[in-house]
């Protein structure tokens, strides 16, 4: 007698744990997922990287600049190694520098206003070799006032110039004033100089005294003209 077939066992039911095996769109969706998120985290640690790379970069001495080495003009009467060392005082800047700092130019520009001499510092220029030049605008004399026995230059702003600042061709204030200087850098907040230098910028007078009517201007030709107050 031939033998008996087994019978094929009944399929198996899924239990509540068990999860279907996904169809094909789902699969490859699934993949399309993974990959992505891998190429993110790829593409993230490749940039975390090249960040602390440029940090490691900006430390190097190679790109460390020394602040006397700083390509500048110089004020009338100063060269420019006493000019940048008198800055790096009345600033307190470090003695070298990173040319890669992100805020050098902010930096740079702060020292070089809290001089006395410097108007503006009007830009910032890291060159490809890694040198740094600075360019500056200057404050002109414009006006010499005497107060407590001495005399004392001041630009179109009122501005008081340093004690050893000279210069030719400026109108002179003969009238003496009664306040004390300013410290050098700050404007002289004087009636008579602010008045005085409002006379320099619109009649360009070499000569100017106050008197009890107001005041007499004497232009470079020795002719005078009397001015209200």
């Amino acid at each position: 007698m031939p033998a008996k077939r087994k019978p094929k066992p009944p399929p198996e039911t899924p239990g509540p744990g068990d999860v279907p095996p996904r169809s094909g769109p789902a699969r490859r969706l699934l993949v399309v997922g993974l990959t992505l998120a891998v190429v993110a985290g790829v593409g993230w640690g490749v940039a975390r990287l090249g960040d602390e790379a440029r940090r490691g970069i900006g430390n190097r001495d190679r790109y460390a600049v020394h602040f006397a080495d700083i390509a500048c003009d110089a004020p009338p009467g100063l060269d420019r190694p006493a000019f940048l060392s008198e800055v790096r005082y009345v600033s307190n800047f470090p003695e070298t520098f990173q040319s890669l700092d992100p805020d050098l130019t902010a930096k740079l520009t702060a020292a070089f206003a809290a001089h006395p001499w410097v108007a503006a510092a009007e830009g910032v220029t890291v060159t490809p070799t890694g040198g740094v030049q600075v360019k500056l605008r200057f404050r002109v004399p414009v006006l010499r006032v005497r107060s407590e026995g001495r005399a004392v230059l001041v630009d179109a702003g009122g501005v008081a110039l340093p004690a050893e600042a000279a210069a030719a061709n400026v109108a002179e204030l003969e009238s003496a004033v009664r306040t004390r200087p300013p410290a050098a850098g700050q404007v002289w907040r004087d009636a008579d100089v602010k008045r005085a230098v409002e006379l320099v910028a619109s009649h360009d007078p070499r000569r100017i005294e106050k008197t009890a009517n107001g005041w007499r201007l004497t232009a470079a030709d020795g002719k005078t003209l009397l001015v209200d107050r």
